[in-house]
């Protein structure tokens, strides 16, 4: 008798909690498990000065004040996006892409060069300047044939005054094509744009990370503004990208 009783009282408690039970067993995915999402880091790691930009002429530096760009006292002047005032970055690709800001300038042709540890030009270009403010980008093609482990010079001339070239207001700096390195390429391909930009960043691969970021900043634009504030370019992070630079036949 005393048995029916205890196997009774068990029925009534395995009612009473099973709507519970049924409550736990029906939770949504996204709080039944811990979540694997994680905070990005596009803070680039130091590799130089990463003062405001100069506003005078210099070899090596990465702005200029430029007499046939209208800029007012405060606009933000020609600028390379380089990670350091020395315009010294690192690429993993024979291809690398370069950006710069431009003001709103006269000058109708812009012109770029790279030379090797030599001084021996292997690739230049010249093309159409916009008639906007923004920031313009260019390619190097395969035919400049870069080589791993060397060091090469860029100049971008912005040209002023076809007839008297002394007058070219210009950037200039130098890129190191480090040896491909096969595990990087292999974790490259596996992760989405935002994680190769953060693994980039992480190895002060300068400008494949600009580049990818580059490409999504539309959509990630915190992102962007961090990489940029990172290497002390924060006034570009709202500036437009304007179509260029394609070269001339």
């Amino acid at each position: 008798m005393n048995q029916d009783k205890y196997l009774i009282s068990l029925g009534l408690i395995a009612i009473t909690l099973s709507p519970s039970l049924m409550g736990f067993s029906s939770l949504p995915n996204n709080l039944s498990r811990p979540s694997n999402d994680r905070q990005i880091s596009l803070n680039f790691p130091p590799t130089g000065d990463r003062k405001a930009p100069k506003t005078t002429a210099g070899g090596g530096t990465r702005s200029d004040d430029i007499a046939c760009i209208s800029a007012k006292e405060g606009d933000i002047p020609l600028v390379a996006l380089m990670p350091n005032r020395e315009n010294i970055g690192k690429t993993a690709t024979p291809t690398p892409t370069f950006y710069w800001y431009v003001p709103k300038t006269q000058a109708k042709s812009g012109e770029f060069v790279m030379t090797d540890q030599q001084g021996n030009e292997v690739y230049y270009t010249n093309f159409a300047l916009p008639n906007q403010p923004g920031i313009i980008k260019l390619t190097v093609p395969q035919k400049a044939n870069l080589q791993p482990d060397q060091t090469y010079s860029w100049s971008f001339m912005v040209v002023c005054d076809p007839q008297y070239r002394n007058r070219d207001k210009f950037v200039e700096g130098k890129i190191q094509y480090i040896a491909e390195d096969n595990n990087l390429q292999n974790q490259l391909k596996q992760l989405p744009d935002l994680e190769k930009a953060e693994l980039l960043a992480q190895k002060s691969i300068w400008f494949d990370t600009l580049d990818v970021m580059a490409k999504i900043h539309a959509e990630k634009t915190t992102e962007w503004q961090q990489l940029l504030q990172s290497v002390g370019l924060e006034d570009l992070a709202n500036q437009p990208f304007i179509p260029c630079c394609q070269a001339q036949p």
